[in-house]
């Protein structure tokens, strides 16, 4: 290759959009610390009026965000069949609201009181939103509230949730929107694990993704945080296997690890120089006190598990709120809300104060050691730290209503002597007119060492990651780093990449991968050698559009489909391709080795996200597993556009039926309409599911016959929904019950399948 100049490409990579005194842009304010750069803020307050600018009668559980007189949060809206989430802008001025922005919750554990639990963020740089919703949808909005790009976690990446509402908060940093959750998709991210994904913050591209190298033990809301440790710019993540990570931000490459505990990780880190913090609750390695905190040097490289302690103080169950770090001290919160004071050079205690009984809300600190805590039972604390002794300055508990609890689970925002803080019902600004609030400069942040000689280590193949139609064309970017993940901006001679293919159908010309016009599943890596000894790939598959007719007969026995979503992969595959009396077919498996459910259950997307308006149809047959008085036939159906048509199996034995029904966010439901209809097992059943989206409501409408007999004219069951799903993928759904350690479960069987748009 001749040589190149990459300056004005990478000055966009390295133009860092850093937030001042007077935002408050991410959760954890603008050193990601809890740390409120500001003296004379209130100190006392009266939910009647004083020092009260403004209340608005609904709120949520997240932490709120100000940005140019706006505050912004996430919170669930609506009752019943009308239930949903939404991100709400306010006037920071006022609290009159200026947009909200509802969608819907689908394919979660999630129930209503865990909705809203990740805090949206702003990038300071463009203004634009970024929320995490709990049905997997992550949304970019300008701050006006217009759509710019949005991903479905779940339906595109393989994002799990569990019932707790443990979903991570977005972070921004320079041109990178970075996500991280449990999950598994296609390929070789088919293995279930904790992954960091960063995307372009404009259009959402994926440059890079971080996979944890142990499995996660938990679901984890560990938020990472982005600091210059040791002279390098990293992404320090807690993650869902016990572990700390310190990764280069920009190229997503590890530079250490830490073994902090026995199970996930759920408490955010902060950072100062080169000391990171961590805090959990969970089982310890060394001894057999639960929880610690513990300080480490984030300089040092390699496993850091035995060197990189500077302090830690087992015993000190800190496992859902994150500390603030300020004026020298630690401030940390146990899940009993028990305030420690710690010093942050020695972790030695100044004081303890108790602020409740359960720690959820993380505190906030400002410049003249004033407090502000919220606590799950609806108590707000503002609080001084006297040197030796917390000093309560106005402690408030909301009342209980005919709601229930009045809970605080979020954080406050201190922003120019203002307190912004959400509980579940109400949103409050406090603000003292006397008090003659200074908002304080922040400290220059961490400088990176430099690198006169920016030596090449590595590059980068973006996007990392792609879905696309046959025929469609996909150009990649090499983006060249150096050994602290700067990206090399001075010219240089380099060699031509050397391009190959290996999996997804289609042919490389130059830099750009054209996808074969073949109508078939097909999927894999698109790899480069440039410079170096290192093969650097990118994940790519096409899918078929609509119409799709599979009756899965050119495929091996013992494999999955090319670029399905949740079909696992290796010896944990949740279905592969049989033979089955002279047929070839999907069986989703039900081994003993994996009696848990994740494993257990299966939605098998079959689609990208497209328009809603498509019928999906597959044949399908249920096993009989009995084991003395019990008898387990397996739940299966389909998905199509976010709503399940569930064949919901029952154990005859205890005289029980067998259900259909069309349900959408199940684990409430929002919606549920079910019947009893039998099936016998070992029988092939024909499954045809439609959704016609209309204005303003949807009807999801299904038929069951045995297969080879007549389609019946009537639907067998229907359902409406007043606020429909627009969007969605088609997938095979099944559940595999009776399934233990000691027996397997009962298999399911797909075959035939067709997904089509009405008009097809």
């Amino acid at each position: 290759m001749n040589a190149r100049t990459l300056a004005a490409l990478a000055a966009g990579w390295l133009a860092a959009a850093w937030a001042g005194a007077g935002e408050w842009t991410a959760w954890r304010g603008p050193l990601d610390s809890g740390y409120a750069p500001v003296k004379g803020a209130v100190r006392t307050w009266d939910v009647d009026g004083k020092n009260v600018l403004w209340r608005q009668d609904f709120g949520g559980r997240s932490t709120p965000i100000v940005h140019k007189g706006r505050v912004f949060f996430n919170a669930p809206t609506g009752e019943g069949a009308n239930l949903r989430e939404c991100v709400v802008c306010l006037d920071a001025d006022t609290g009159e609201p200026v947009w909200r922005n509802a969608f819907n919750v689908f394919r979660t554990d999630v129930v209503e009181n865990r909705v809203g639990w990740p805090s949206v963020v702003v990038d300071p740089e463009t203004g634009y939103v970024y929320c995490h919703g709990t049905g997997g949808e992550l949304f970019c909005w300008d701050r006006d509230g217009k759509l710019i790009w949005k991903h479905s976690l779940t339906e595109e990446f393989g994002r799990v949730s569990g019932y707790g509402g443990r979903i991570m908060n977005p972070v921004v940093d320079e041109d990178l929107l970075i996500i991280n959750f449990l999950g598994a998709s296609w390929g070789s991210h088919a293995r279930g694990t904790h992954r960091y994904f960063a995307l372009d913050k404009r259009d959402g591209r994926v440059v890079w993704c971080f996979e944890v190298p142990s499995p996660p033990l938990d679901t984890t809301y560990a938020t990472p945080v982005v600091a210059v440790v040791g002279g390098k710019r990293m992404m320090i993540a807690p993650a869902g296997d016990g572990w700390t990570y310190g990764v280069l931000v920009r190229t997503g490459q590890m530079v250490w690890k830490h073994h902090t505990t026995r199970r996930a990780l759920n408490v955010s880190p902060v950072v100062q120089g080169d000391h990171v913090y961590i805090c959990q609750s969970e089982e310890n390695l060394n001894t057999t006190e639960m929880g610690s905190v513990v300080c480490l040097n984030g300089a040092l490289a390699g496993d850091i598990t035995a060197t990189g302690e500077v302090w830690r103080r087992d015993g000190l169950e800190v496992g859902y709120s994150t500390p603030a770090l300020a004026n020298g001290r630690l401030y940390a919160v146990d899940n009993s809300a028990n305030l420690f004071a710690l010093d942050a050079l020695t972790g030695e205690t100044r004081w303890r104060y108790s602020a409740g009984r359960v720690g959820k809300g993380s505190p906030v600190v400002t410049a003249d050691g004033v407090i502000y805590i919220g606590e799950q039972n609806g108590i707000f604390s503002i609080l001084r730290d006297a040197g030796n002794a917390c000093e309560p300055l106005c402690v408030y508990q909301f009342p209980r209503n005919a709601l229930g609890v009045d809970e605080i689970f979020g954080s406050p925002a201190v922003v120019d002597g203002r307190v912004y803080f959400l509980t579940r019902y109400s949103t409050f600004c406090l603000a003292d007119p006397a008090a003659k609030a200074q908002s304080l400069p922040l400290p220059p942040p961490q400088p990176e060492t430099p690198d006169p000689d920016a030596r090449i280590a590595g590059f980068l193949v973006v996007p990392a990651e792609i879905t696309l139609s046959p025929g469609e064309k996909a150009r990649f970017e090499l983006r060249p780093f150096d050994t602290a993940g700067r990206f090399v901006t001075k010219a240089f001679q380099s060699p031509e990449a050397t391009w190959t293919v290996a999996g997804p159908k289609g042919r490389i010309e130059g830099d750009t991968f054209i996808a074969a016009a073949d109508r078939s599943y097909s999927a894999g890596l698109i790899k480069v050698k440039w410079i170096g000894d290192a093969e650097v790939s990118a994940r790519v598959r096409v899918m078929p559009p609509l119409p799709i007719e599979e009756t899965f007969d050119a495929l091996p026995p013992a494999t999955v489909p090319p670029g399905w979503n949740g079909v696992g992969g290796g010896p944990a595959k949740k279905l592969e391709v049989v033979d089955l009396d002279g047929q070839r077919v999907l069986r989703k498996n039900t081994g003993k080795e994996r009696p848990s459910p994740p494993f257990m259950r299966l939605f098998a997307d079959c689609t990208p996200v497209v328009a809603g308006g498509m019928t999906v149809q597959c044949d399908m047959m249920s096993e009989l597993r009995e084991t003395g008085r019990r008898s387990f036939q397996p739940d299966m159906g389909l998905s199509n556009t976010r709503y399940e048509l569930i064949l919901a199996g029952a154990d005859k034995k205890r005289s029980q039926t067998n259900k259909l029904r069309i349900e959408t966010w199940g684990s409430i439901p929002r919606l549920r309409h079910e019947i009893d209809f039998n099936w016998d097992p070992q029988v092939w059943y024909t499954v045809k599911f439609e959704v016609r989206p209309e204005d303003p409501r949807a009807t999801a409408r299904a038929k069951v016959w045995r297969r080879g007999d007549p389609e019946p004219e009537k639907w067998t069951i229907e359902l409406a929904d007043p606020i429909p799903n627009r969007e969605g993928t088609a997938a095979l759904y099944a559940y595999s019950t009776g399934t233990t350690e000691s027996s397997d479960g009962p298999a399911t069987y797909f075959d035939n399948l067709k997904v089509h748009r009405h008009e097809d």
